[in-house]
């Protein structure tokens, strides 16, 4: 403490020989030249909302008293107390520590400022993330807060040279927000937030429910003439019980409201104080005066029913944060753990460790990141690498979670699991979508804002315009209105659809890691195609057209150690026919458009006609009318000449894939404009173009990855969606309004594209066009149900039809409906079997 203290010193007397002025709430340096007011200067706004609340109070004799104390060598903290062990300057210097931090420690970026992620405590709904978000913006030094509500986190952006973590901890702790390290279990997290609501509603029924006794009591009494001092005794018990209910539990509301008057921002705590507030101020008048309702039961309930409010939306995000829990959806939750004895039990993926082994059967989905420790078999990997193929693993060989053992069973060493493993890290790029604010959500925070502010003055206006039937009554309105017209349904209504239709893309192997792209899929424009791989099936196959089909036998021999996919089909093609492959051929060379070797004693070249022509092939008139018949029928022609002579062509053709004509017609029905951009002969792209009916002026072929980028971005008819290659066209992907990757890996494919397809049918992309629109309709939805009902229940506040203890049970009803109407929502319809 002592060096601590001696540092602080020499902070102080530093600042005051060099060109800053300290804050004149704190004494702590700011970045404020000498030259400015130095009544105005402060090192954050937390000291200026500390500064302006002690001289409104008329406190300014507290700076006196300080500096008397300091003077006299007792340390004072930032708010004139001696530090302790829970002061928030003390409690959060060990937010500097490593060791202390864990999973937390931040990260450095490649721009030099640091990055992690916290926990935070005190989150009551999205109006709570936004305030985090505003505190962030006008704290020097801290350049961004992301706020993930579904599962109660903050990611901080911070420059180290300028702000420290214990200092960004602080203002949030004096606005009723406490950050912590996340635990090692995120779910702990979730649990110790839910014991901590169900304590304080536990409380507040404690309290409601006796206050209710005690009114019962009361107005019994009224009937039977009850003595006065036992009148007097019940009235004050009741009196106190709701009281305890409303400061106690119910500080929470006030915390909040607190913060958004603090940081001049609208919260949605804020009417529900001032209600809370009114209808105390009535009750203790009436308490005092002996005259009138005193309230408090029905405050103590209305406390009880809105934390119960509350409690629901608190499990209303955390439902939204399991949907977009999207490695439940690609991983198996359970594995068979192998035992010391060789046995095995079945546990939670989630309590495995490192060094940990587990047996994966035949069949069933890799669990874990792991080296393999028995067994051999083949592994499908496609989800990870988009190779179809499956891949043969042995002892010693790495495992990926998110694959599937397709042969036999594998023992397997674990080495991550979950989120630390190769697929966690490309979820944890989707999960960013559903924290991510897209424009729609802008407008319904925006909206937000103005009805707590609009809310308010409203209620001023009842309070005025029922004053004339006494304070009761006036009092007794204001807060219903306050109370029934949180808007907490119309901040949860977009991020709550946004969170469950990527939920459930994911379930159906579409990830998303941009909110905002299902906003612009909703709104029709043009859509580019790759040909190869995407319209096709990308696996080449070939067939016989002119000349000696036995010099497919010679090509297929030499052919018979490239991994080429034109190498395979011509392969394929030779095992067909049954053709006696030579042993003895060799391939000597790959060459640009084609390769060269030799097989019985033959010199063999296989490849395009171009080819053919540089290494002076003698080629006939049957074999070139043959070239132009496979270009004609969008196949590039492959052609075989042995010893020099052109005596064979194939046409290497790649089919279409299935209904993909009916998918093409689907969007043009819907309005979108279609196109093709590849690399494939411009002839060959024409003739697809026409077996799928698509205008040929839009079907362009030839084209280098620049030139389809150029592509991309000159057409401005709309939005403008690419898809395509993950890999291949990641330019054009990357610059499309939105870019769909359908083959390569989810690695790859979503570092380049917003949107990755995993599953190999195409039409899994109108489905998901579709699903975009009906999610547009269900934000329009539940926001206009939600904005409805408010405006409603205002009306009915203003006009006296509902009381207090009404207006708190229809509160989280319209939470609660918005909840059940994102969650039966057909965003994705069911396919008819």
């Amino acid at each position: 403490m002592s060096s601590k203290l001696d540092a602080s010193k020499d902070e102080a007397a530093a600042s005051s020989t060099n060109t800053t002025l300290p804050c004149i709430h704190c004494g702590e340096p700011t970045d404020v030249h000498r030259d400015a007011d130095p009544q105005t200067v402060f090192c954050c706004n937390g000291c200026r909302g500390a500064y302006e609340l002690i001289h409104g109070w008329g406190l300014e004799n507290y700076y006196g008293l300080r500096e008397q104390l300091a003077g006299g060598g007792q340390p004072i903290d930032r708010v004139g107390q001696p530090p302790s062990e829970s002061a928030p300057h003390e409690r959060y210097t060990v937010f500097d520590r490593a060791d202390y931090l864990g999973a937390s420690q931040p990260i450095e970026q490649p721009d030099g400022t640091m990055m992690c992620e916290l926990a935070v405590h005190g989150l009551h709904c999205a109006a709570c993330a936004w305030l985090i978000e505003n505190v962030a913006t006008r704290t020097p030094g801290w350049l961004d807060a992301r706020v993930k509500m579904s599962e109660h986190t903050m990611r901080v952006v911070f420059d180290p040279k300028r702000i420290s973590l214990s200092r960004i901890a602080q203002p949030l702790d004096r606005l009723g927000y406490e950050l912590s390290p996340l635990p090692e279990i995120r779910e702990d997290h979730f649990r110790q937030e839910n014991h901590r609501l169900l304590i304080q509603i536990a409380f507040a029924g404690f309290c409601a429910a006796n206050a209710m006794w005690i009114a019962i009591a009361l107005y019994a009494g009224e009937a039977s003439d009850v003595e006065a001092e036992h009148w007097s005794f019940l009235r004050w018990m009741g009196t106190g019980l709701g009281l305890a209910a409303v400061l106690l539990p119910g500080q929470t509301f006030f915390k909040g409201a607190w913060a958004s008057v603090k940081t001049r921002t609208p919260h949605m705590d804020l009417p529900v104080a001032m209600g809370l507030s009114v209808g105390t101020m009535a009750g203790l008048v009436a308490a005092i005066t002996g005259q009138g309702e005193s309230y408090f039961d029905s405050l103590a309930v209305l406390v009880f029913l809105l934390l119960i409010g509350r409690w629901i939306q608190f499990h209303q995000q955390h439902r939204a944060a399991k949907a977009v829990d999207l490695l439940l959806r690609i991983t198996p939750r359970h594995a068979q753990r192998i035992l010391n004895d060789g046995q095995t039990e079945l546990v939670l993926v989630d309590n495995l460790r490192p060094e940990d082994s587990v047996r994966v059967m035949a069949g069933q989905s890799v669990p874990v990141d792991g080296v393999i420790l028995a067994g051999q078999s083949s592994i499908d990997q496609s989800l990870l690498t988009g190779e179809s193929l499956p891949v043969s693993v042995q002892v010693g060989e790495s495992v990926s979670a998110g694959t599937v053992n397709l042969q036999s069973p594998l023992d397997v060493r674990v080495t991550s699991v979950g989120r630390d493993s190769r697929i966690g890290q490309v979820m944890q790029s989707v999960e960013e979508a559903a924290s991510q604010k897209t424009p729609i959500v802008q407008l319904a925070d925006s909206i937000g804002g103005y009805f707590v502010v609009i809310v308010t003055l409203l209620a001023i206006i009842t309070f005025l315009v029922w004053l004339g039937d006494g304070f009761g009554p006036a009092a007794s309105h204001a807060t219903s209105l306050l109370i029934v017209a949180c808007p907490c349904a119309l901040a949860l209504a977009t991020p709550l659809a946004i969170a469950v239709a990527l939920g459930r893309a994911a379930k159906r192997k579409i990830l998303i890691r941009d909110g905002s792209s299902l906003q612009t899929l909703a709104s029709v424009g043009t859509i580019w195609f790759d040909k190869t791989g995407t319209l096709t099936e990308g696996k080449p196959r070939a067939e016989f057209v002119e000349g000696d089909a036995s010099a497919i036998a010679h090509a297929a021999a030499v052919e018979r150690g490239c991994e080429h996919p034109i190498a395979i089909a011509i392969q394929r093609e030779a095992n067909r026919r049954d053709l006696d492959i030579p042993t003895n051929a060799k391939l000597d060379q790959v060459h640009v458009g084609g390769v060269s070797g030799t097989s019985d004693g033959h010199s063999i070249l296989v490849g395009s006609l171009s080819f053919m022509r540089e290494h002076h092939v003698a080629i006939n008139d049957p074999i070139l009318a043959a070239c132009e018949h496979c270009t004609n029928r969008s196949a590039s022609p492959s052609v075989i000449a042995i010893d020099g002579i052109a005596i064979c062509v194939l046409a290497i053709s790649d089919p279409l894939k299935p209904n993909v004509a009916g998918f093409l017609d689907s969007l043009r029905n819907q309005g979108w404009h279609v196109g093709i951009l590849s690399g494939d002969h411009p002839k060959i792209v024409t003739h697809v173009a026409q077996q799928l009916g698509l205008d040929p002026a839009h079907a362009l072929g030839g084209l280098s990855p620049e030139a389809k980028l150029k592509c991309v971005q000159d057409h401005s008819q709309g939005s403008t969606v690419m898809v395509g290659d993950g890999a291949n066209d990641a330019a054009a992907l990357a610059a499309a309004d939105v870019g769909i990757a359908v083959r390569g890996g989810a690695e790859i494919s979503l570092q380049a594209a917003p949107i990755y397809v995993a599953s190999d049918n195409i039409v899994a992309i109108d489905d998901l066009i579709r699903a975009s629109r009906r999610t547009q309709a269900l934000i329009y939805t539940a926001f206009t149900a939600s904005l409805s009902y408010n405006v409603i229940a205002v009306g009915l506040a203003m006009t006296g039809r509902i009381s207090p203890l009404v207006a708190a049970i229809l509160m989280p009803i319209s939470s609660v409906t918005v909840l059940g109407l994102t969650l039966a929502w057909p965003i994705f319809r069911e396919k008819k079997p």
